[in-house]
């Protein structure tokens, strides 16, 4: 008998209909943690937008070796969100893992995470135990440089150096504080000890036994700093469907189609459905932008199937470049490991449209929040490698100079000629250039989506209580907004007039919109929706945009509208458009870049319902030619493969914010 065999079996319901993952989503672009701040919930309160710098998104000296001179031979540096401020509600962490001759990291657990680990000096055998269910089988794997294994959230694994040289490894993790509990330390280490006797029956062995194991002293690992806990929080909720059991090796052959894939049986399971080899390995930058990519999703590792968390390998020839995109599914936190990359991305409109840069060295650590648009540029002479962990599966990426000029078929002129306040022959020249489709198109595979899946997968924090009315008056961040005292609560936190007056759309696009989010009607916070009502002009239009933290539904009060969205590069930037009349509905997806005109010669006007009390919008043309200070006009010449004169045209036009 085991020595703690089936002290609990976990029973799920395949009829599930409900699933709750780990970190707080995001109901704003960022949300810096205020390290200093003594109010305590789930994570950190923000930090004003206004106090935010690059160095919130930024890590130094990740290339250093810490000391490994303890009784495991082992030693981590963290990349958490104590050390990332900007990491708060992003799902996702890093930290570095340095291993002396014959070191190794203790049998432990991540209770909020899975971790995902590439070998970047030597060689470790590793491996991770199923649970009770399962048998408790022991699935095992020795790595060498370049390799990748996944440890699934929850279950107790480790690493071994097997070798007589140091090794180092980089783990990425599905939460800003994932968590660490080191088996002996909790079991034969808790303060003040578990009884002898408890232990004694469930290890079944003499008491004597579990007195000298308790007498040792147990070196825990500090991979997890201070935790702050709200103490009526016990639900958070990120992107990726939860793992509902041990682990869903996803069974890349099966025609089923669901979100994400079907599992295969436990039995056919192999180390090498958690593995990836070659990652040490550069890959061709011979290219229009001098860049490619490596990917480690589920396609290249199964064994990610459920677990939030992927990762990719990037290489920039001299001078190379990742163009300004976005992950719709995803954050991103990148370590430069040779070279010097100039980097950056845009906070959405209702934040001006700020651009948050820095230049990386060796070492150094930054994180991309999910849906913005970033980029990545090497401004060294010499080639430049990183590797980039993101927060799902299948985080998507949508190359802006791809999806808005070389979507199939073309986005009409008129429209973008609008929406980027130029005349169509720069739209036409921009439309006839070769959009080079390889330099990211690969860092996603197939998604498949099942139209009948019972599962619902939310965005915002779900609701613990009946309401949490936003206290729009309180000076304290969250993510999101601290309750008003139910006490205090009226109708009027639920209520919002005024929606069948139309707004004024005399301005350059023809177009304005009236909100009815979390600050026109308090009661939607923690509700996961809002409403907006969409006036056009006479051949107005809302030029195209993204949602980063919603899906839009779309419903013709009035009007004549032309809508269409396009689809990320890994489906060719294929435009998906329709013509609308009055009753009319259409959806536009999450993050997805998409626009809405007005086709005919009367206002027209809309409601659109969205899947998150604060959607956040991302006007295209503003956040990448009008950001604030401006992104290089090198960077944006070698992107959109034009003449820095197109750039600088582009840049020096004034931008409506929609």
């Amino acid at each position: 008998m085991k020595m703690v065999a089936h002290i609990l079996i976990v029973l799920l319901s395949i009829i599930s209909t409900l699933v709750y993952a780990y970190d707080p989503s995001p109901l704003q672009d960022i949300c810096v943690a205020d390290l200093n701040s003594e109010v305590l919930v789930n994570g950190f309160i923000c930090k004003a937008v206004e106090e935010v710098t690059a160095n919130d998104f930024f890590l130094s000296g990740f290339d250093k070796p810490s000391n490994t001179m303890n009784k495991v031979g082992f030693n981590v540096t963290n990349a958490l969100v104590n050390q990332i401020p900007g990491l708060n509600t992003l799902g996702i962490s890093l930290v570095l893992l340095d291993f002396a001759p014959y070191g190794e990291n203790p049998p432990h657990t991540h209770p909020r995470a899975t971790e995902i680990l590439t070998v970047l000096e030597g060689k470790l055998y590793v491996g991770f135990v199923l649970s009770n269910q399962n048998n408790n089988t022991l699935i095992s794997k020795v790595l060498n440089k370049g390799d990748v294994f996944v440890f699934p959230i929850g279950l107790i694994h480790f690493q071994a150096n097997i070798g007589h040289t140091p090794a180092v490894a980089i783990s990425a993790l599905s939460s800003q504080n994932p968590g660490v509990i080191t088996i002996a330390n909790s079991v034969f280490g808790s303060k003040p000890p578990i009884s002898d006797d408890i232990l004694a029956k469930a290890f079944q062995v003499d008491k004597k036994v579990i007195d000298y194991l308790q007498a040792q002293f147990w070196m825990v690992a500090h991979i997890l700093v201070v935790v702050l806990f709200s103490i009526t929080s016990s639900l958070v909720y990120a992107y990726d469907p939860s793992p509902l059991q041990d682990i869903c090796v996803a069974d890349l052959n099966s025609k089923v189609l669901v979100n994400g894939f079907i599992c295969k049986a436990v039995e056919e399971v192999t180390a090498n459905d958690f593995f990836l080899s070659g990652f040490d390995k550069p890959s061709n930058t011979m290219n229009k932008v001098g860049f490619n990519v490596t990917n480690a999703l589920v396609n290249q590792i199964p064994g990610l199937n459920t677990l939030g968390v992927s990762l990719v390998r990037l290489d920039f020839a001299p001078y190379g470049e990742n163009p300004p995109h976005t992950h719709p599914r995803a954050t991103e936190i990148l370590t430069v490991l040779e070279g010097k990359l100039y980097v950056g991305f845009v906070l959405s409109n209702q934040n001006n449209n700020t651009l948050i840069s820095k230049v990386l060295n060796k070492g150094d650590v930054f994180v991309f929040p999910i849906g913005l648009i970033h980029f990545q540029a090497n401004i060294g002479h010499t080639p430049a490698v990183a590797v980039a962990a993101l927060s799902s599966q299948n985080p998507g990426v949508i190359t802006i100079a791809n999806s808005v000029f070389g979507s199939k078929p073309p986005i009409s002129d008129d429209i973008l000629a609008k929406a980027f306040q130029v005349d169509k022959k720069v739209i036409d020249y921009l439309q006839a250039q070769f959009w080079m489709m390889k330099m990211v198109a690969h860092i996603l595979v197939v998604v498949l989506f099942s139209i009948t899946s019972s599962l619902v997968y939310a965005y915002d924090p779900s609701p613990l209580q009946d309401i949490c009315v936003a206290d729009l008056n309180s000076k304290v961040l969250v993510n999101g907004f601290i309750c008003k005292a139910v006490e205090e609560v009226t109708a009027n936190d639920f209520f919002l007039s005024g929606f069948d007056k139309p707004s004024n759309t005399m301005n350059k696009v023809g177009f304005n919109v009236t909100n009815a989010l979390v600050n026109q009607i308090p009661g939607l916070n923690t509700l996961g929706i809002s409403l907006v009502r969409l006036d056009f002009a006479p051949y107005g239009e809302n030029p195209p945009h993204t949602h980063p933290r919603a899906t839009e539904i779309l419903t013709v009060l009035e009007g004549k509208l032309y809508v269409g969205f396009v689809l990320s590069n890994q489906n060719n930037n294929t435009l998906i458009s329709k013509v609308l009349n009055k009753g009319d509905v259409f959806v536009f997806p999450i993050g997805l870049i998409h626009f809405q005109a007005n086709i005919g010669h009367t206002p027209a006007v809309a409601i659109s319902a969205l899947s998150s009390q604060n959607p956040g919008v991302i006007t295209i043309a503003n956040s990448v030619f009008g950001s604030k200070p401006p992104i290089s006009d090198d960077i944006l010449a070698k992107a959109f493969q034009v003449d820095k004169k197109v750039i600088d045209y582009l840049q020096a036009q004034f931008w409506v914010n929609a």
